[in-house]
């Protein structure tokens, strides 16, 4: 059933006699009165209307003839040229000049076009495509679209993210295929730099619209003196909607060609996971170098989970010679941790092995936990009581020392008073029984007992003023523990579970602004009565801030020497465009004093720059110096990064085409 209707209140159905001579007693309206005409379609499944300055009906063809501003509209379709005509039977539109195209997902401009309006398919000449979401602008001389999201081309075509004429960037090449939410390809392609050809493809394939697709990504250029210029060329592979993979070749002309393989995947009930692995072998050194690393999460807030993470190199010197980042230059250990959580009701059982990697001396003399079982169980209420225990089995390996099976009890009993002035015991038992192995020990097995007794009191007072909050929190605590047995070689923290009579008293100062805390200042100092003319440990000074500069510090001083043991720092100070930072670390008796200063600027509002120098006072002096500049556009960027330490310096400049690639992190 077929409707038309034609504007001045003149309509007709499809069939009704007389329809001849409506249509043209419309059309000699319009030719006396110069009024545009709209005539609707009305079809079974879609409608149709054509608006335009002449309209003319074929009533043998079933064809609208339609010149002068014409406006065919379908849906979410709408079609303007200057000519058109248009079939009632198959719904197809042959438009001519200044034709234009859009819909939900793109906007086409085209000299003309053959367009099946109820299947959104159709033949298109001298085309320019944009896709909305992306931002893309394609070009093409002859352009088929093959339904509402894929389109051919034949002959030449351009394509870019790019709005400026020139545009910044564009591949040139032909046969296109395209795919909106998918992908697009074409053939013989040439890369062009404001028109200006730079790089040749035989072959182009893109992503367009969609978040993960398989193909290359842009590759990383590195130069560096100790291991030559460099090439890494990374390779996506999107397995399924929840897996993907990252295959990476590493060259440098120095040191030989390195691999690695990221896998990732994602799972319903909080599961995740991603691996990492890396090989080269040095031609220089001809040493293998290995990496490993992995974290694989699977916690259940109902039921039992696991959790892995695994980090490993086969070589102390990989990240020194193979990393360009400071950071994971000096880091010192590497952990490697299993675990296997079983949750109870205020408590939770737990299966852990635990592996350190020390980078700077022999591993072998770190204690492992080679595995660890415990009962974890959280303070519960018991009358006007609140109690806890730990329950633990653990095998302390260490391969060139002395090792145990160690079993831990530890059950605790509090109970607190007070409201405005609070005051809190904690009683607690611990029984540990030792299994030496590995090496010879005197005493064979150990059982060591201990008591402890904590009792503290801490109020809290406030002073307001006019534009901040003061908030003093004061308290003192006496701890005091008492153990059938000191000597004994320390695993871990539990080995320092000893003998101790310690008042700690400490005070913090709070800071608020509109309700806000914007500073807080800690000092707590502990006296050992076991220490005869010397009782004072060192004082304890942290100091945090947001306002009026980010800041943090924190120190332990010696009263009975004069002296600080340890001392570390961090600062921000921004300005205008930027911020400038510094931070140190000092450490007495492992003779550490090391500054890092940098700075962010940001001179136009395209380009960051940033620059950071390590300096170690005790040994190296300037250690590693870093600068860096990003610059993006409406549609490209690039990032350039010089890191120099002692004896090398590395160049890495990375690009970036939004809408074709996605920005890379650092591996």
């Amino acid at each position: 059933m077929l409707r038309t209707v034609i504007s001045n209140k003149l309509s007709v159905m499809g069939n009704r006699p007389g329809k001849t001579f409506l249509v043209a007693f419309a059309f000699l309206l319009i030719t006396l009165h110069s009024s545009p005409i709209t005539s609707c379609s009305y079809a079974a499944e879609a409608e149709t209307s054509i608006m335009a300055k002449t309209l003319e009906y074929f009533s043998g063809l079933r064809k609208y003839v339609a010149k002068g501003a014409v406006r065919i509209e379908q849906k979410d379709t709408v079609v303007t040229a200057d000519e058109a005509v248009y079939s009632e039977d198959t719904g197809k539109a042959s438009v001519s000049g200044n034709m234009t195209y859009a819909d939900k997902t793109v906007s086409i401009k085209a000299s003309g076009a053959e367009i099946n309006m109820d299947s959104s398919t159709g033949r298109l000449h001298d085309a320019e495509i944009f896709i909305n979401s992306s931002n893309y602008h394609i070009k093409a001389e002859q352009l088929e679209k093959k339904g509402e999201k894929e389109y051919a081309g034949k002959g030449e075509m351009s394509f870019t993210t790019c709005d400026g004429i020139p545009a910044d960037w564009c591949f040139k090449g032909k046969d296109i295929e395209l795919t909106i939410g998918d992908s697009m390809k074409a053939k013989d392609v040439t890369f062009s730099i404001r028109d200006v050809p730079v790089l040749y493809s035989p072959v182009l394939w893109a992503p367009v619209m969609a978040e993960r697709k398989t193909g290359f990504l842009i590759p990383t250029v590195s130069n560096s003196r100790i291991r030559g210029f460099g090439l890494q060329v990374p390779f996506f592979w999107a397995i399924s909607e929840n897996r993907d993979a990252t295959i990476l070749l590493d060259s440098y002309t120095e040191r030989g060609v390195g691999a690695g393989l990221e896998y990732r995947f994602l799972m319903p009930d909080r599961v995740k996971s991603a691996w990492w692995l890396y090989h080269i072998y040095d031609n220089k050194t001809r040493t293998d170098f290995t990496e490993f690393r992995g974290t694989h999460e699977n916690r259940n807030e109902e039921g039992s989970g696991w959790f892995l993470n695994v980090n490993f190199v086969n070589e102390r010197d990989f990240y020194k010679e193979f990393n360009p980042f400071k950071e994971k230059q000096v880091q010192r250990f590497l952990e490697s941790t299993g675990e296997f959580s079983i949750p109870l009701e205020s408590s939770r059982l737990y299966l852990l092995s635990q592996y350190w990697v020390d980078l700077k001396y022999d591993t072998g003399d770190i204690p492992q936990r080679l595995p660890e079982a415990g009962y974890i169980m959280n303070y519960g209420k018991f009358g006007p009581f609140m109690i806890s225990a730990d329950i633990v089995a653990s095998d302390m390996w260490i391969k060139n020392g002395l090792s145990a099976g160690r079993m831990d009890i530890y059950p605790r009993i509090m109970h607190s008073a007070g409201s405005d002035v609070v005051f809190t015991q904690i009683a607690a038992a611990r029984g540990t029984a030792y299994s030496f192995y590995g090496e010879d020990y005197k005493d064979g097995d150990l059982l060591r007992s201990a008591f402890e007794y904590i009792g503290g009191v801490h109020t809290r007072l406030y002073k307001k003023y006019e534009s901040f909050t003061h908030a003093v929190e004061p308290a003192l605590r006496y701890h005091y523990i008492t153990a059938s047995d000191n000597d004994i070689p320390v695993f871990d923290s539990t080995e320092l579970f000893r003998n101790r009579s310690r008042i700690e008293a400490g005070v913090l100062n709070r800071f608020f602004v509109g309700g806000s805390e914007v500073a807080a200042i800690s000092v707590f100092q502990p006296v050992d009565l076991d220490h005869g003319d010397r009782p004072f440990a060192p004082l304890e000074l942290e100091v945090g801030m947001t306002k009026p500069l980010p800041a943090k510090l924190e120190a332990l001083y010696n009263v009975s020497t004069g002296r600080i043991h340890t001392l570390s720092s961090e600062v921000s100070i921004p300005f205008n465009n930027g911020a400038f930072s510094f931070g140190q670390r000092y450490n007495r008796d492992d003779q550490i004093t090391v500054y890092k200063a940098g700075m962010d600027i940001r001179p136009v509002r395209p380009v960051l720059m940033s620059f950071s120098v390590w300096y170690d006072a005790e040994g190296e002096g300037l250690t590693n110096m870093t600068a860096s500049m990003r610059y993006e556009s409406q549609c490209w960027g690039i990032r350039i990064e010089a890191s120099k330490k002692s004896g090398d310096f590395t160049l890495q400049v990375l690009f970036d085409l939004f809408g074709v690639t996605a920005k890379p992190s650092k591996v």
